[in-house]
Order: C-alpha cells, then structure tokens, then sequence
C-alpha cells in the first residue's frame, strides 16, 4: 500500500463521517417510510468503515518490494473514456438501451472477450436494464429509434 492509500483512506472516513453528522439532522423516518436523511446517513456510514479498512490496511502493509507499479493511462483506458464520451453524445439518438448494450459489447470485446459471450452478456444487460428500470420501475429513459 502507498501513502496515497493512506491519505485518500483518511479523508474518506472524515468524509463520511461528515455525512453522518449532517445527515443526522435531516428527517430519518416519515410516515410514508425513510426519511430524507436515512441515505445519506447509511451511506456515510458505510464510507465510515471502508475509508477506516483501507486506511487500517495501508498502515499494516506499508509499502514493500511486492507493491503494484504505478497504474498509467493506458490505451485501452482512453479508449474506454472515449467510448464513454461517444455514448453520451449519441445516448438521445440510439437510446439508452440500445447505446449500452452496444457500450458494454465493445469493452467486454476490448477486453478480449470472446463474441459468444460478448453478444450475450451485451444482449442481457440492455433486455435487463430495459425490464428492470424502464418497465417495472417506470423511469424515462431516452428512446431511440425502435421506441426503447
């Protein structure tokens, strides 16, 4: 581990635990059910005790001959960036379903998977993405051409 897990471990605990403290003065139970402050208060809970293992971590395996070299762009990396850009850019005219499907096909083939799983895992998420937010929880997503 490297000092930088050290530093960045540390302002994520005193991160959270700013968003508990302002969380806690938010409203946690309504009538209706969770309250506007019972996310944010859990959720900076749960960065409490990740920033605390990764700065327990990097302080009880201080960096050795076997640390991991430096990560560099690489350019696989900015080709995924630009297949990011170019899916917001065209995410109103293909639609949302059919651009991810199409984002994810691409990085699973960048990663060098094969086209038979590549195609159905790529298929799977854009019928799963579409099922589970646009029928069954309702959100409106853009539609593209073929009306999802």
């Amino acid at each position: 581990m490297t000092r930088s897990d050290r530093l960045i471990g540390s302002l994520s605990f005193f991160f959270g635990w700013f968003v508990v403290l302002e969380a806690s003065k938010l409203e946690f139970a309504s009538s209706y059910g969770a309250g506007s402050g019972f996310f944010p208060y859990w959720l900076g809970v749960t960065v409490v005790i990740l920033g605390a293992v990764v700065t327990l971590h990097a302080w009880r395996n201080p960096v050795g001959a076997n640390s991991p070299a430096p990560v560099t762009w690489s350019t696989k990396k900015l080709v995924a960036l630009a297949l990011l850009s170019l899916f917001v850019l065209t995410l109103e005219r293909l639609g949302f379903v059919i651009g991810f499907s199409f984002l994810v096909a691409i990085l699973l083939k960048l990663e060098g998977e094969n086209w038979r799983s590549t195609v159905s895992v790529a298929l799977a998420s854009g019928v799963g993405f579409y099922i589970f937010f646009v029928r069954l929880l309702d959100v409106n997503l853009p539609a593209g051409p073929f009306g999802f």
